[in-house]
């Protein structure tokens, strides 16, 4: 393992002394963040960089970068390693979501105790097995309440399906929901109690700083993950 680090940081020196990006980058993201923000931007960024072949990994594991050589990840939160760089690139916004269907025939939350009376469709982890608290914003608090779920399902995709179809009151972050929010298919519930839990955040190692790869990959998350973004936008448009 040690010798295949060091042929990489050789790879790495051999890469940071070219003026053009070229060659592999390896990046990793959780499965959501990178089917529904970084897959569909890829073709744009080949376009700038025809030369660069990407590795996508995806996945909710916090890989060792260091140690399986990845590039650039993506992440919700924030791992305590020395050796990475960080930049923050977005919120990790989340709220109650449901169907029109469903509201029209049950009485719209207005608190978050309210959901006791609800059907509720809540995520498992599937690193974990544990079932998500949902964060609430009372006040200057933030509480967690573990909802009586009806549906459980570990995809967060999985979870807005469900609770598009009329399966009751999910909660999202709000780059997933904002398709359905646009078709009309989601509305918000409990909005004013809507939650930015921790950031969306770009890290990469020290041993990269100078990688032309990886400057090329980073400086295009600044332009896919705008302020505000184009989701938090949507849903800040939508009661």
């Amino acid at each position: 393992m040690r010798l295949l680090r060091e042929a990489e940081e050789i790879e790495q020196a051999a890469a940071a002394a070219r003026a053009e990006p070229a060659g592999f980058i390896k990046v990793t993201a959780p499965l959501p963040i990178g089917a529904h923000i970084i897959a569909p931007a890829l073709p744009r960024f080949r376009e700038r960089y025809p030369k660069v072949i990407i590795d996508l990994r995806l996945g909710d594991r916090f890989t060792d970068l260091v140690e399986e050589g990845i590039d650039v990840a993506i992440r919700v939160g924030e791992p305590a390693d020395s050796r990475l760089i960080a930049r923050k690139l977005a919120p990790n916004r989340i709220c109650a979501f449901a169907s029109p269907s469903y509201l029209a025939t049950r009485r719209r939350p207005e608190r978050p105790e309210d959901l006791v009376d609800h059907d509720c469709v809540n995520f498992r982890y599937q690193s974990s097995g544990q079932t998500l608290r949902w964060p609430f914003k009372v006040g200057d608090k933030v509480i967690e309440i573990v909802p009586n779920a009806v549906t459980i399902v570990d995809n967060s995709d999985a979870v807005a399906a469900v609770v598009a179809a009329g399966g009751g009151v999910g909660i999202s972050p709000t780059y997933i929901a904002a398709p359905y929010l646009r078709r009309g298919q989601l509305v918000p519930v409990l909005k004013e109690f809507a939650v930015d839990r921790s950031s969306i955040t770009a890290y990469w190692p020290e041993s990269r700083r100078g990688n032309p790869n990886v400057k090329a990959f980073v400086s295009f998350l600044g332009e896919i993950f705008p302020s505000p973004t184009a989701w938090d936008a949507v849903f800040s448009s939508v009661s």
